[in-house]
């Protein structure tokens, strides 16, 4: 476990009492993942939401004798269901697979971060608040009186620095308060936070808590959610419509999905026209005096119920941050200047986009550089290894074909061609990430983006998609929808990669000239923009807005940086990998029984009378599914063992029509089977049948538009 918790060892002494269960909840970009993986460490696991397509992060550590199992939820700004996220965490954290909330709040933006906390405790669920990046706040010389926040929620509220583990471990002190023995309040001695020194207090909890232990105390499951009623209470037109539904809502006999919620979180719900509630009422007329009493106060307010509830909320959020929030007078530093001078650059509308360039730039080079020159080491060391192996079992033996050409060629294949480009890619975007420079990329792109239906993020993946559409299509992963993810994919998967572009600067460019290559790419951005808007109209939801916490720019934490390139790594060498050894065996065995050429016949029609080019392509173009590159080199192969050149071997409107083909048509398999890890194999084949047909189509325009032209 990580190593700003104690290790008390308790476990080791017969005293491992119980298995307390934590969920991580707040918005996106609070600090929740680092605060994860401080408590976590390496000991975590990656997965789905049973029968749903949201990411799920779970981890355990072990910590005065308690079992933790800790899963981060989704970053959200509310409990609606607008998003499958905000229905997984709402579900969860009502059920009874979790013991405590830990609610992580922004310090540098209360009043935006409270409301969602409102929301969990109109839930009224054992919870913990988190005020995260307090090192932040107190360098823009401004403090948070804990105390009188304590007082006001009637909840244990903890300062965080949780970037550097500082106040990480009082949160399981809190949980095991809250949910072993029952004091929800923390002890301080008649001083506040501020004033309490935090080794001392440290000290002082967790042996406060270890007396207890051995003391075997253990009376789990009976908390008792304090009373809120004056801070939760609204105007009394709202209050009044709440009381009549809570009312009809302990006449109805509610269903198992309902009965996990306040009467009052469902009054407020059903008002808000919510409709996961509403599908789960059995009575129809309790949705009808919903209705009337959501239309009778929209009349007596003139706006609708959202905004109406919201702002009852925010005055409620203004107030207490009046009350809390302390703002010292200073004058500026040097370094602060700095910083916002910076923050300026990076956000203006002509130098943002000159600096944004640069940054990704940056990436290509960094990410292209390192991965080459690990990729060209694995490649030579399989050059020496097979010459060995040949030369002492034969090149033409049957197994080594299949077991190393085929089996260990795509397993190193996989680590040379695309795990070096994947880690060095992940580990910038962190380091982007945890400095702070990434959120404000994403907001220079953001307007240009969203026509494809997609935010701002999506260009970092789709610029590393020029070098490969590999680590691209992992990149993905940084959008926080699986509506987001899903067109991001698709799209970083159209970019013309390098391996692409060999072949269309190989026949294209060599022969023909830059300004056809300049068309091609013309054409492949317009497949893009005309796949984004497909996508966008056929997929359901909305794009969401970009809201993204810009922190203060702050030199990065390598530790966090490296546990996070970590966590994104692992999926992709314990999931992508073994599929991808098994493809190149596979597709060694139909070379081995020539079985690649009925595919010729096959294709025939397509390759031959529709886009016009010879049969043997359609090899060709299957063995660009493994490489792209490997179309132009096999097409070399061709022309030079019938003593031709490219140009006698293929026409130029052949070479146009094969490199765009090679361009837009089914992306390579790892490629592929990243587009199903990001979503699921449905709709990677979706993709894939999308992106062919429209290679396919625009080949065919080409080919009989430049027959009829020849007539003419």
């Amino acid at each position: 476990m990580s190593g700003h918790i104690p290790n008390n060892n308790l476990k080791n002494k017969g005293m491992y009492k119980d298995t307390i269960n934590i969920a991580l909840a707040g918005n996106p970009n609070v600090g929740k993942s680092v605060i994860f993986n401080q408590l976590t460490g390496l000991s975590q696991t990656i997965g789905n939401w049973p029968g749903k397509t949201v990411e799920r992060m779970e981890g355990h550590l072990d910590f005065l004798g308690y079992r933790f199992n800790i899963v981060d939820l989704p970053g959200i700004y509310s409990l609606s269901t607008y998003s499958l996220e905000e229905i997984v965490s709402r579900e969860y954290i009502v059920s009874d697979d979790v013991d405590v909330i830990i609610n992580v709040v922004n310090a540098t933006n209360l009043e935006r971060n409270l409301f969602f906390t409102f929301q969990l405790l109109e839930l009224e669920v054992p919870l913990i608040i988190a005020i995260n990046q307090m090192d932040i706040l107190r360098k823009r010389n401004m403090e948070i009186d804990f105390k009188e926040l304590e007082n006001i929620f009637k909840l244990p509220v903890l300062p965080l620095v949780a970037i550097h583990g500082t106040g990480v471990h009082q949160l399981l002190e809190e949980a095991i308060e809250m949910v072993v023995f029952q004091h929800p309040q923390p002890h301080y001695n008649g001083k506040t936070r501020d004033e309490h020194d935090h080794h001392s207090h440290s000290y002082y909890r967790t042996e406060h808590i270890l007396d207890k232990v051995k003391a075997n105390i253990k009376v789990k499951n009976n908390f008792e959610f304090p009373d809120l009623s004056k801070i939760l209470a609204f105007g009394k037109e709202i209050e009044s419509c709440i009381s009549k539904l809570i009312i009809e809502i302990d006449n109805n006999q509610l269903s198992s999905a309902l009965i996990k919620y306040p009467p009052r979180f469902l009054a407020i719900k059903l008002l808000e026209n919510d409709e996961e509630i509403n599908s789960r009422f059995k009575n129809n007329e309790i949705i009808k005096i919903a209705d009337e009493l959501r239309i009778q106060l929209e009349n007596i307010h003139g706006e609708d119920v959202h905004t109406i509830i919201s702002s009852e909320i925010y005055n409620k959020i203004h107030n207490i941050n009046d009350k809390v929030l302390i703002i010292k007078l200073h004058k500026a530093k040097k370094k602060d200047r700095l910083a916002d001078l910076f923050d300026h650059l990076t956000t203006h509308s002509i130098f943002g986009y000159v600096i944004l360039i640069l940054v990704l730039l940056g990436i290509y080079f960094f990410t292209f550089s390192v991965g080459n020159f690990f990729a060209s080491l694995i490649e030579d060391a399989f050059m020496v290894w097979s010459d060995l192996i040949y030369a002492s079992l034969s090149e033409d033996n049957v197994w080594v074909k299949i077991f190393w050409d085929g089996g260990i060629g795509g397993l190193l294949g996989a680590i040379g061609g695309v795990l070096v480009y994947v880690i060095p890619f992940f580990f910038v975007i962190e380091v982007l990430q945890d400095t702070g420079y990434l959120p404000r990329a994403a907001f220079l792109m953001d307007r240009v983006m969203h026509s494809l239906g997609v935010h701002g993020k999506t260009i970092i993946p789709m610029i590393l998609g020029f070098g490969c559409n590999v680590p691209a299509c992992a990149g993905c992963r940084i959008m926080e929808t699986e509506r987001e993810k899903k067109i991001s994919v698709a799209l970083t998967s159209l970019v013309p990669c390098a391996a692409t572009m060999t072949v269309v600067l190989g026949l294209v460019g060599r022969y023909l000239g830059f300004y056809w290559i300049l068309i091609l790419l013309l054409i492949n951005f317009s497949v893009i923009f005309i796949v984004g808007r497909i996508l966008d109209k056929t997929l359901p939801g909305q794009c969401t807005e970009l809201i993204m916490e810009m922190h203060e720019y702050r030199l990065p934490n390598y530790p966090v940086v490296f546990k996070q390139t970590w966590i994104r790594t692992k999926e992709f060498i314990f999931k992508a990998m073994p599929i991808i050894l098994l493809l190149g065996i596979v597709l060694e065995i139909l070379l081995i029984f020539n079985a690649l050429e009925l595919i010729n016949v096959i294709l025939s029609p397509v390759t031959v009378l529709w886009l016009g080019l010879p049969a043997i392509t359609g090899v060709f173009l299957i063995y660009g599914i493994l490489r792209k590159e490997l179309t132009l080199v096999l097409l070399s192969i061709l022309a030079s063992s019938l003593n031709l050149s490219l140009l006698q071997l293929l026409t130029p409107i052949q070479m146009i029509v094969f490199s765009l083909v090679t361009m837009l048509y089914i992306p390579c398999f790892a490629t592929i089977i990243l587009i199903a890890k990001q979503s699921n194999w449905k709709y990677a084949i979706q993709i894939s049948l999308l992106e062919i047909g429209l290679a396919l189509l625009i080949g065919g325009i080409i080919n009989f538009g430049f027959i009829i032209f020849s007539i003419f």
